[in-house]
Protein backbone atom coordinates (compact mmCIF):
# COMPACT_ATOMS: atom_id res chain seq x y z
CA UNK A 1 0.00 0.00 0.00
CA UNK A 2 1.38 3.26 -0.98
CA UNK A 3 0.38 6.23 1.44
CA UNK A 4 1.32 9.76 1.82
CA UNK A 5 0.32 12.08 4.55
CA UNK A 6 -2.93 11.08 6.30
CA UNK A 7 -4.60 14.15 5.72
CA UNK A 8 -6.06 15.32 2.23
CA UNK A 9 -7.85 11.37 1.57
CA UNK A 10 -11.14 13.27 1.48
CA UNK A 11 -13.07 11.99 -1.34
CA UNK A 12 -16.12 14.36 -2.12
CA UNK A 13 -19.83 12.58 -1.89
CA UNK A 14 -22.54 13.18 -4.15
CA UNK A 15 -25.98 12.46 -3.97
CA UNK A 16 -27.24 9.93 -7.23
CA UNK A 17 -29.62 13.21 -7.85
CA UNK A 18 -27.08 15.89 -7.52
CA UNK A 19 -26.28 18.01 -10.36
CA UNK A 20 -22.58 17.62 -9.63
CA UNK A 21 -23.38 13.43 -9.95
CA UNK A 22 -21.59 11.96 -12.70
CA UNK A 23 -24.39 9.59 -13.47
CA UNK A 24 -26.15 11.43 -15.43
CA UNK A 25 -26.25 14.58 -14.33
CA UNK A 26 -25.90 16.49 -17.43
CA UNK A 27 -29.77 16.90 -17.15
CA UNK A 28 -30.06 17.56 -14.00
CA UNK A 29 -31.42 20.50 -12.01
CA UNK A 30 -30.88 21.95 -9.30
CA UNK A 31 -32.74 21.07 -6.47
CA UNK A 32 -33.63 17.57 -7.92
CA UNK A 33 -35.00 15.12 -4.79
CA UNK A 34 -36.75 12.06 -4.46
CA UNK A 35 -40.11 11.35 -4.48
CA UNK A 36 -41.36 10.08 -1.47
CA UNK A 37 -42.97 6.84 -3.16
CA UNK A 38 -39.62 6.25 -4.53
CA UNK A 39 -37.63 6.43 -0.90
CA UNK A 40 -39.70 4.40 0.68
CA UNK A 41 -40.19 1.90 -2.52
CA UNK A 42 -36.09 1.33 -2.13
CA UNK A 43 -36.26 1.38 1.34
CA UNK A 44 -38.53 -1.34 1.65
CA UNK A 45 -36.51 -3.16 -1.31
CA UNK A 46 -33.36 -2.79 1.92
CA UNK A 47 -35.49 -3.68 4.65
CA UNK A 48 -36.29 -6.87 2.41
CA UNK A 49 -32.66 -7.82 1.65
CA UNK A 50 -31.33 -7.51 5.16
CA UNK A 51 -34.48 -9.58 6.08
CA UNK A 52 -32.43 -11.82 2.87
CA UNK A 53 -29.22 -11.94 5.38
CA UNK A 54 -30.25 -12.93 8.38
CA UNK A 55 -33.28 -15.66 7.43
CA UNK A 56 -31.36 -18.19 7.55
CA UNK A 57 -27.78 -19.74 9.14
CA UNK A 58 -26.58 -20.17 5.48
CA UNK A 59 -27.19 -16.55 4.33
CA UNK A 60 -25.32 -15.23 7.35
CA UNK A 61 -22.44 -17.64 6.73
CA UNK A 62 -22.50 -16.60 2.79
CA UNK A 63 -22.03 -13.09 3.91
CA UNK A 64 -19.12 -13.44 5.87
CA UNK A 65 -17.49 -17.08 5.49
CA UNK A 66 -14.16 -17.70 3.68
CA UNK A 67 -16.19 -18.85 0.50
CA UNK A 68 -16.91 -16.80 -2.36
CA UNK A 69 -20.79 -16.59 -2.73
CA UNK A 70 -22.14 -13.39 -1.50
CA UNK A 71 -26.03 -12.44 -0.77
CA UNK A 72 -27.23 -9.99 -3.52
CA UNK A 73 -27.89 -7.15 -2.51
CA UNK A 74 -31.20 -5.03 -2.59
CA UNK A 75 -30.08 -2.66 -5.01
CA UNK A 76 -29.75 -4.64 -8.13
CA UNK A 77 -32.98 -4.04 -9.34
CA UNK A 78 -33.52 -2.94 -12.65
CA UNK A 79 -36.82 -0.70 -11.94
CA UNK A 80 -35.07 1.71 -10.05
CA UNK A 81 -33.64 4.67 -11.35
CA UNK A 82 -29.63 3.74 -9.53
CA UNK A 83 -28.60 1.52 -7.16
CA UNK A 84 -27.02 3.37 -4.55
CA UNK A 85 -28.08 7.06 -2.61
CA UNK A 86 -24.03 8.58 -2.55
CA UNK A 87 -20.76 8.00 -5.06
CA UNK A 88 -17.06 9.02 -4.61
CA UNK A 89 -15.05 9.13 -7.71
CA UNK A 90 -12.21 6.84 -7.15
CA UNK A 91 -9.67 4.64 -9.80
CA UNK A 92 -8.63 1.29 -10.39
CA UNK A 93 -5.80 -0.02 -13.13
CA UNK A 94 -2.54 1.12 -14.09
CA UNK A 95 -2.94 3.78 -15.04
CA UNK A 96 -6.11 4.19 -12.84
CA UNK A 97 -9.06 4.62 -14.61
CA UNK A 98 -11.40 6.45 -12.82
CA UNK A 99 -15.17 6.00 -12.02
CA UNK A 100 -18.27 6.68 -10.11
CA UNK A 101 -18.15 4.07 -7.28
CA UNK A 102 -20.73 3.82 -3.82
CA UNK A 103 -19.71 2.56 -0.75
CA UNK A 104 -21.40 0.38 1.75
CA UNK A 105 -20.85 -2.87 4.11
CA UNK A 106 -21.69 -5.47 1.57
CA UNK A 107 -19.19 -7.95 2.00
CA UNK A 108 -17.41 -7.42 -1.29
CA UNK A 109 -16.14 -4.68 -3.20
CA UNK A 110 -17.45 -5.10 -7.24
CA UNK A 111 -17.06 -3.32 -10.90
CA UNK A 112 -18.62 -3.37 -14.20
CA UNK A 113 -15.86 -4.62 -16.10
CA UNK A 114 -15.36 -5.33 -20.01
CA UNK A 115 -15.33 -7.35 -22.16
CA UNK A 116 -19.19 -7.41 -22.41
CA UNK A 117 -21.04 -10.47 -22.20
CA UNK A 118 -21.47 -12.37 -24.91
CA UNK A 119 -24.84 -10.73 -26.59
CA UNK A 120 -24.15 -7.59 -25.77
CA UNK A 121 -23.93 -5.04 -28.85
CA UNK A 122 -20.90 -3.89 -29.46
CA UNK A 123 -22.16 -0.67 -30.53
CA UNK A 124 -24.16 -0.57 -27.37
CA UNK A 125 -20.84 -1.68 -25.22
CA UNK A 126 -18.34 0.48 -25.86
CA UNK A 127 -20.74 3.73 -24.44
CA UNK A 128 -20.69 2.11 -21.32
CA UNK A 129 -18.88 2.95 -18.20
CA UNK A 130 -16.71 -0.17 -17.13
CA UNK A 131 -13.03 -1.01 -15.81
CA UNK A 132 -11.21 -2.20 -18.86
CA UNK A 133 -8.39 -5.18 -17.88
CA UNK A 134 -7.08 -5.02 -20.94
CA UNK A 135 -5.51 -1.05 -20.47
CA UNK A 136 -4.36 -1.81 -17.28
CA UNK A 137 -0.47 -3.25 -16.46
CA UNK A 138 -1.32 -4.26 -13.36
CA UNK A 139 -4.50 -6.21 -13.41
CA UNK A 140 -4.50 -9.96 -12.88
CA UNK A 141 -6.92 -12.26 -11.85
CA UNK A 142 -6.69 -14.39 -8.38
CA UNK A 143 -5.86 -17.32 -8.79
CA UNK A 144 -8.21 -20.47 -6.90
CA UNK A 145 -5.55 -21.25 -4.54
CA UNK A 146 -4.75 -17.30 -3.11
CA UNK A 147 -6.24 -16.59 0.36
CA UNK A 148 -7.82 -13.72 -0.99
CA UNK A 149 -10.15 -16.57 -2.98
CA UNK A 150 -10.80 -19.33 -0.84
CA UNK A 151 -13.67 -20.44 -2.64
CA UNK A 152 -14.74 -23.72 -3.66
CA UNK A 153 -15.76 -22.30 -7.81
CA UNK A 154 -12.78 -22.20 -10.07
CA UNK A 155 -13.09 -21.18 -14.13
CA UNK A 156 -11.52 -22.74 -16.65
CA UNK A 157 -8.81 -21.22 -16.21
CA UNK A 158 -7.78 -21.75 -12.49
CA UNK A 159 -9.24 -18.18 -11.48
CA UNK A 160 -11.59 -17.36 -8.66
CA UNK A 161 -15.52 -17.55 -9.48
CA UNK A 162 -18.02 -16.34 -7.50
CA UNK A 163 -21.84 -16.02 -7.24
CA UNK A 164 -24.30 -13.41 -6.44
CA UNK A 165 -27.07 -14.76 -5.15
CA UNK A 166 -29.62 -14.75 -1.87
CA UNK A 167 -32.01 -18.06 -1.06
CA UNK A 168 -34.04 -18.18 -3.91
CA UNK A 169 -32.24 -16.34 -7.76
CA UNK A 170 -29.09 -15.92 -8.49
CA UNK A 171 -28.51 -12.51 -9.70
CA UNK A 172 -25.02 -13.04 -11.50
CA UNK A 173 -21.53 -14.56 -12.04
CA UNK A 174 -17.86 -13.01 -11.93
CA UNK A 175 -14.50 -13.11 -11.05
CA UNK A 176 -12.46 -12.06 -8.41
CA UNK A 177 -9.67 -9.93 -9.92
CA UNK A 178 -7.02 -7.68 -7.94
CA UNK A 179 -5.67 -4.21 -9.32
CA UNK A 180 -3.85 -1.09 -7.85
CA UNK A 181 -6.98 0.82 -6.27
CA UNK A 182 -5.86 4.67 -5.90
CA UNK A 183 -8.48 6.85 -3.93
CA UNK A 184 -6.35 10.02 -3.97
CA UNK A 185 -3.12 11.05 -5.16
CA UNK A 186 -1.73 10.50 -1.42
CA UNK A 187 -3.44 6.68 -1.23
CA UNK A 188 -3.17 3.84 -3.45
CA UNK A 189 -3.84 0.33 -2.42
CA UNK A 190 -1.83 -2.76 -4.43
CA UNK A 191 -3.61 -5.99 -5.66
CA UNK A 192 -6.89 -4.75 -4.27
CA UNK A 193 -9.71 -7.51 -4.61
CA UNK A 194 -12.68 -6.73 -6.44
CA UNK A 195 -15.71 -8.58 -7.86
CA UNK A 196 -15.20 -8.49 -11.79
CA UNK A 197 -18.41 -8.72 -13.71
CA UNK A 198 -19.19 -8.33 -17.35
CA UNK A 199 -20.83 -5.49 -18.75
CA UNK A 200 -24.65 -7.00 -19.61
CA UNK A 201 -24.27 -9.77 -16.42
CA UNK A 202 -25.73 -7.80 -13.28
CA UNK A 203 -24.99 -3.99 -13.22
CA UNK A 204 -27.76 -1.80 -15.22
CA UNK A 205 -26.10 -0.62 -18.78
CA UNK A 206 -27.04 2.42 -18.45
CA UNK A 207 -24.35 4.92 -17.11
CA UNK A 208 -27.32 6.37 -14.40
CA UNK A 209 -25.69 4.11 -12.16
CA UNK A 210 -22.42 3.22 -10.32
CA UNK A 211 -20.10 1.41 -11.52
CA UNK A 212 -19.37 -0.82 -8.55
CA UNK A 213 -18.93 0.02 -4.64
CA UNK A 214 -16.26 -0.03 -2.50
CA UNK A 215 -16.46 -2.37 0.52
CA UNK A 216 -16.00 -0.89 3.73
CA UNK A 217 -17.14 -3.91 5.72
CA UNK A 218 -15.14 -6.25 7.88
CA UNK A 219 -15.11 -8.69 5.45
CA UNK A 220 -11.59 -10.78 4.64
CA UNK A 221 -11.10 -8.44 1.17
CA UNK A 222 -12.40 -5.09 1.95
CA UNK A 223 -10.76 -2.20 2.03
CA UNK A 224 -10.91 -1.52 5.94
CA UNK A 225 -9.16 -5.01 5.96
CA UNK A 226 -6.75 -4.06 3.56
CA UNK A 227 -6.21 -0.96 5.65
CA UNK A 228 -5.97 -2.03 9.11
CA UNK A 229 -2.83 -3.17 9.34
CA UNK A 230 -1.22 0.40 8.10
CA UNK A 231 -3.08 2.36 9.71
CA UNK A 232 -1.54 4.65 11.69
CA UNK A 233 -1.64 5.16 15.26
CA UNK A 234 -4.34 8.17 16.75
CA UNK A 235 -5.78 7.01 13.12
CA UNK A 236 -8.88 5.78 12.42
CA UNK A 237 -9.80 3.42 8.91
CA UNK A 238 -12.50 5.78 7.54
CA UNK A 239 -15.20 8.16 8.50
CA UNK A 240 -17.75 9.65 6.20
CA UNK A 241 -20.61 13.13 6.27
CA UNK A 242 -23.34 12.36 3.99
CA UNK A 243 -24.51 15.66 2.57
CA UNK A 244 -27.92 17.41 3.51
CA UNK A 245 -29.66 17.46 0.29
CA UNK A 246 -28.85 16.93 -3.47
CA UNK A 247 -27.52 19.98 -4.26
CA UNK A 248 -24.44 19.63 -1.90
CA UNK A 249 -21.53 17.53 -0.97
CA UNK A 250 -20.02 15.47 1.90
CA UNK A 251 -16.92 13.67 2.20
CA UNK A 252 -15.28 9.96 2.69
CA UNK A 253 -12.10 10.86 4.42
CA UNK A 254 -9.60 7.83 4.57
CA UNK A 255 -7.51 7.22 7.44
CA UNK A 256 -8.97 10.30 9.35
CA UNK A 257 -6.63 11.64 12.29
CA UNK A 258 -8.36 11.02 15.75
CA UNK A 259 -6.84 13.75 17.33
CA UNK A 260 -8.76 16.24 16.06
CA UNK A 261 -11.97 14.79 17.68
CA UNK A 262 -10.98 13.85 20.95
CA UNK A 263 -11.37 17.65 22.58
CA UNK A 264 -14.19 18.63 20.52
CA UNK A 265 -17.38 18.74 23.08
CA UNK A 266 -19.20 18.16 19.79
CA UNK A 267 -18.02 14.43 19.36
CA UNK A 268 -19.67 11.46 20.86
CA UNK A 269 -18.35 8.34 21.20
CA UNK A 270 -20.22 4.84 20.84
CA UNK A 271 -19.43 1.68 21.23
CA UNK A 272 -19.18 -0.53 17.89
CA UNK A 273 -20.17 -4.32 18.77
CA UNK A 274 -20.22 -7.02 17.13
CA UNK A 275 -23.45 -9.17 15.82
CA UNK A 276 -23.06 -12.65 14.62
CA UNK A 277 -25.99 -12.42 12.41
CA UNK A 278 -24.68 -9.54 10.67
CA UNK A 279 -20.86 -9.88 10.81
CA UNK A 280 -19.52 -7.41 7.85
CA UNK A 281 -22.32 -4.56 9.56
CA UNK A 282 -21.38 -1.87 11.65
CA UNK A 283 -23.46 -1.90 14.51
CA UNK A 284 -23.58 0.41 18.11
CA UNK A 285 -24.83 -0.18 21.19
CA UNK A 286 -28.36 1.12 21.43
CA UNK A 287 -29.96 0.83 25.10
CA UNK A 288 -32.70 3.45 25.15
CA UNK A 289 -34.48 6.39 23.83
CA UNK A 290 -36.10 9.00 25.01
CA UNK A 291 -38.87 11.02 23.65
CA UNK A 292 -39.95 14.33 25.17
CA UNK A 293 -37.75 13.80 28.36
CA UNK A 294 -39.72 10.32 28.68
CA UNK A 295 -37.62 6.78 28.89
CA UNK A 296 -39.74 4.65 26.60
CA UNK A 297 -40.30 1.39 28.74
CA UNK A 298 -37.93 -1.17 27.36
CA UNK A 299 -34.79 -2.44 29.54
CA UNK A 300 -31.46 -2.83 27.45
CA UNK A 301 -31.86 -6.08 26.71
CA UNK A 302 -35.13 -5.24 24.47
CA UNK A 303 -32.92 -2.80 21.96
CA UNK A 304 -29.69 -5.52 22.27
CA UNK A 305 -31.68 -8.34 21.60
CA UNK A 306 -31.78 -7.21 17.93
CA UNK A 307 -29.18 -4.62 17.21
CA UNK A 308 -28.57 -1.58 16.03
CA UNK A 309 -27.47 -1.41 12.76
CA UNK A 310 -25.72 1.96 11.24
CA UNK A 311 -27.33 2.05 7.67
CA UNK A 312 -26.15 4.23 4.88
CA UNK A 313 -28.88 2.67 2.34
CA UNK A 314 -32.12 3.40 3.89
CA UNK A 315 -33.27 7.02 4.23
CA UNK A 316 -35.88 6.43 7.37
CA UNK A 317 -34.59 4.62 10.87
CA UNK A 318 -36.85 1.35 11.62
CA UNK A 319 -37.20 -0.07 14.97
CA UNK A 320 -38.67 -3.17 16.31
CA UNK A 321 -42.50 -2.60 16.24
CA UNK A 322 -42.94 -2.84 20.17
CA UNK A 323 -39.90 -0.35 20.60
CA UNK A 324 -41.57 2.25 17.67
CA UNK A 325 -45.05 1.62 18.73
CA UNK A 326 -44.04 3.18 21.95
CA UNK A 327 -42.02 6.03 20.59
CA UNK A 328 -44.39 6.70 18.17
CA UNK A 329 -47.39 6.79 20.83
CA UNK A 330 -45.65 9.20 22.88
CA UNK A 331 -44.53 11.73 19.94
CA UNK A 332 -48.31 11.75 18.85
CA UNK A 333 -49.46 12.50 22.61
CA UNK A 334 -46.49 15.34 22.78
CA UNK A 335 -48.06 16.40 19.38
CA UNK A 336 -51.78 15.82 20.34
CA UNK A 337 -52.65 19.61 19.24
CA UNK A 338 -51.70 19.38 15.85
CA UNK A 339 -53.60 17.86 12.87
CA UNK A 340 -52.57 14.46 11.87
CA UNK A 341 -52.71 13.38 8.31
CA UNK A 342 -52.91 10.15 6.30
CA UNK A 343 -49.88 7.90 6.53
CA UNK A 344 -47.67 7.90 4.34
CA UNK A 345 -46.32 4.35 3.81
CA UNK A 346 -44.31 2.86 6.20
CA UNK A 347 -44.48 7.20 7.83
CA UNK A 348 -47.78 6.43 10.23
CA UNK A 349 -47.27 9.78 12.15
CA UNK A 350 -47.65 12.33 9.77
CA UNK A 351 -49.09 16.15 10.40
CA UNK A 352 -50.41 18.68 8.28
CA UNK A 353 -49.02 21.60 8.92
CA UNK A 354 -50.22 24.62 6.79
CA UNK A 355 -50.74 27.78 8.20
CA UNK A 356 -49.10 27.39 11.24
CA UNK A 357 -46.54 30.14 12.46
CA UNK A 358 -44.54 28.23 14.66
CA UNK A 359 -44.62 24.49 15.32
CA UNK A 360 -43.50 22.99 18.68
CA UNK A 361 -42.38 19.32 18.88
CA UNK A 362 -40.86 17.15 21.37
CA UNK A 363 -37.46 16.55 22.04
CA UNK A 364 -35.67 13.46 21.83
CA UNK A 365 -32.70 11.25 22.27
CA UNK A 366 -30.36 8.11 21.54
CA UNK A 367 -29.05 6.47 25.07
CA UNK A 368 -25.84 4.11 24.54
CA UNK A 369 -24.06 1.09 26.51
CA UNK A 370 -21.23 4.04 27.59
CA UNK A 371 -23.42 6.25 29.32
CA UNK A 372 -23.66 8.84 26.14
CA UNK A 373 -27.09 10.46 25.81
CA UNK A 374 -26.86 11.88 22.32
CA UNK A 375 -29.54 14.29 22.01
CA UNK A 376 -30.97 14.82 18.35
CA UNK A 377 -31.80 17.50 16.37
CA UNK A 378 -35.34 18.21 14.49
CA UNK A 379 -34.02 17.38 11.46
CA UNK A 380 -32.45 13.85 12.44
CA UNK A 381 -36.20 12.86 13.37
CA UNK A 382 -38.76 15.03 11.14
CA UNK A 383 -39.16 14.59 7.89
CA UNK A 384 -41.37 17.55 5.77
CA UNK A 385 -42.26 16.93 1.90
CA UNK A 386 -45.11 17.83 -0.28
CA UNK A 387 -47.28 15.86 -2.77
CA UNK A 388 -47.38 18.63 -5.58
CA UNK A 389 -44.14 19.72 -7.19
CA UNK A 390 -46.19 23.59 -7.37
CA UNK A 391 -46.71 23.20 -3.41
CA UNK A 392 -44.93 24.44 -0.44
CA UNK A 393 -43.96 21.57 1.92
CA UNK A 394 -46.76 21.06 4.38
CA UNK A 395 -46.52 17.81 5.77
CA UNK A 396 -44.63 16.69 8.70
CA UNK A 397 -43.66 13.01 9.24
CA UNK A 398 -41.78 11.56 12.07
CA UNK A 399 -38.43 9.72 10.35
CA UNK A 400 -39.03 6.76 12.01
CA UNK A 401 -41.01 3.54 11.32
CA UNK A 402 -41.76 0.07 12.48
CA UNK A 403 -40.14 -2.73 10.68
CA UNK A 404 -41.51 -5.19 9.01
CA UNK A 405 -42.38 -7.57 11.65
CA UNK A 406 -41.24 -8.50 14.94
CA UNK A 407 -38.71 -10.99 13.19
CA UNK A 408 -37.08 -8.30 10.90
CA UNK A 409 -33.66 -8.94 12.19
CA UNK A 410 -32.00 -5.18 13.24
CA UNK A 411 -32.66 -1.91 14.21
CA UNK A 412 -31.49 0.58 12.16
CA UNK A 413 -30.49 4.43 11.83
CA UNK A 414 -30.75 5.74 8.53
CA UNK A 415 -29.50 8.39 6.32
CA UNK A 416 -31.71 10.80 7.77
CA UNK A 417 -30.39 10.60 11.21
CA UNK A 418 -26.99 10.75 10.37
CA UNK A 419 -26.96 13.83 7.44
CA UNK A 420 -24.78 16.26 8.32
CA UNK A 421 -22.84 14.24 10.83
CA UNK A 422 -19.51 13.32 10.57
CA UNK A 423 -19.40 9.54 11.70
CA UNK A 424 -15.83 7.80 12.34
CA UNK A 425 -15.54 4.67 12.56
CA UNK A 426 -12.54 3.58 15.11
CA UNK A 427 -12.56 -0.19 14.00
CA UNK A 428 -9.08 -0.87 15.91
CA UNK A 429 -10.72 1.08 19.02
CA UNK A 430 -13.99 -0.71 18.62
CA UNK A 431 -15.97 2.88 18.83
CA UNK A 432 -17.71 5.09 16.53
CA UNK A 433 -17.49 8.51 16.70
CA UNK A 434 -20.38 11.09 16.01
CA UNK A 435 -19.77 14.58 15.61
CA UNK A 436 -23.19 15.50 17.11
CA UNK A 437 -23.01 19.43 16.19
CA UNK A 438 -21.33 19.22 12.70
CA UNK A 439 -22.47 22.36 11.71
CA UNK A 440 -20.34 23.99 14.27
CA UNK A 441 -17.42 23.25 13.39
CA UNK A 442 -17.11 21.10 10.14
CA UNK A 443 -19.86 22.54 7.75
CA UNK A 444 -17.52 23.92 5.45
CA UNK A 445 -16.57 20.06 4.41
CA UNK A 446 -19.83 18.76 3.87
CA UNK A 447 -21.30 21.41 1.63
CA UNK A 448 -20.01 22.86 -1.68
CA UNK A 449 -17.65 25.25 -1.74
CA UNK A 450 -19.52 27.31 -4.62
CA UNK A 451 -22.83 26.56 -2.99
CA UNK A 452 -24.88 29.85 -2.53
CA UNK A 453 -28.23 28.49 -0.95
CA UNK A 454 -26.46 27.77 2.44
CA UNK A 455 -24.90 30.55 3.92
CA UNK A 456 -24.39 29.66 7.52
CA UNK A 457 -21.48 30.10 8.80
CA UNK A 458 -20.01 29.93 12.42
CA UNK A 459 -17.24 32.27 13.51
CA UNK A 460 -15.42 30.89 16.83
CA UNK A 461 -12.57 33.31 17.08
CA UNK A 462 -14.57 36.47 18.73
CA UNK A 463 -15.64 38.41 15.84
CA UNK A 464 -19.05 39.15 15.32
CA UNK A 465 -19.18 39.23 11.29
CA UNK A 466 -21.74 36.31 11.93
CA UNK A 467 -23.45 34.44 14.50
CA UNK A 468 -22.04 32.67 17.73
CA UNK A 469 -23.66 29.60 19.01
CA UNK A 470 -23.29 27.75 21.60
CA UNK A 471 -25.11 24.25 22.81
CA UNK A 472 -28.07 24.97 24.92
CA UNK A 473 -28.74 28.67 23.29
CA UNK A 474 -31.51 29.00 20.98
CA UNK A 475 -31.13 29.19 17.15
CA UNK A 476 -33.57 30.37 14.25
CA UNK A 477 -32.97 29.48 10.97
CA UNK A 478 -35.22 31.80 8.47
CA UNK A 479 -36.52 30.00 4.91
CA UNK A 480 -36.39 31.33 1.88
CA UNK A 481 -40.14 30.60 1.81
CA UNK A 482 -42.86 30.17 4.34
CA UNK A 483 -42.97 27.35 6.49
CA UNK A 484 -43.66 27.39 10.11
CA UNK A 485 -41.14 27.67 12.36
CA UNK A 486 -40.09 24.32 14.12
CA UNK A 487 -39.87 25.23 18.29
CA UNK A 488 -37.71 22.46 19.84
CA UNK A 489 -37.33 22.92 23.63
CA UNK A 490 -33.28 25.53 23.58
CA UNK A 491 -33.90 25.26 20.18
CA UNK A 492 -35.76 26.85 17.50
CA UNK A 493 -35.56 26.13 13.60
CA UNK A 494 -37.38 27.54 11.07
CA UNK A 495 -37.03 25.78 7.86
CA UNK A 496 -38.57 25.32 4.09
CA UNK A 497 -38.39 21.51 3.65
CA UNK A 498 -36.01 18.33 4.92
CA UNK A 499 -33.43 19.43 3.61
CA UNK A 500 -30.48 21.57 4.48
CA UNK A 501 -30.04 23.54 1.26
CA UNK A 502 -32.09 26.60 1.96
CA UNK A 503 -31.09 27.30 5.96
CA UNK A 504 -29.84 31.22 6.87
CA UNK A 505 -28.35 31.22 10.50
CA UNK A 506 -29.19 34.48 11.93
CA UNK A 507 -28.58 36.56 15.30
CA UNK A 508 -30.67 35.26 18.37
Amino acid sequence: MSTGSISGNKLPVVHRLSPCSPLGSASRKQGSKASLDEILHRDSLRLRYLSEVQKSGSSAKKQGSSDQTYPAKQNIVDGLPGVYEYTVIAGYGTPAQHFPLSFDASGMSKLRCKPCLSGTGSASCGKKKAFDPSKSSSFYKVPCDSPKCRGTSCSADGSCAFTLQNSTHVYGNGTLVADTFTLSTSLSVQGFAVGCLQVGNLFRDDNEVAVGNIDLSLSRNSLVSRLLPYVPTGAAPFSYCLPGDTDTHGFLSILPDLSQYKSNPDVKFVPLVNQPTGPNFYFVDLVGITVHGKDLPFPPAAYRGNGTMIETQSKFSYLSPPIYAALRDEFRRAMKQYQRAPAFGGLDTCYNVTGYASITVPTMALMFGNGVVMDLDSRQYLYFFREHENEHFPFMCLAFAAAPDEEFPWNSLGIQMQRTKEVVYDVQGKQCWVIVFLMKVFLSKCVSANSSVLEMSVNWTGRRSHPRFSHGQSRTMVPSAGFPSIVVPKYKLRFEDDSDSHYRALMP
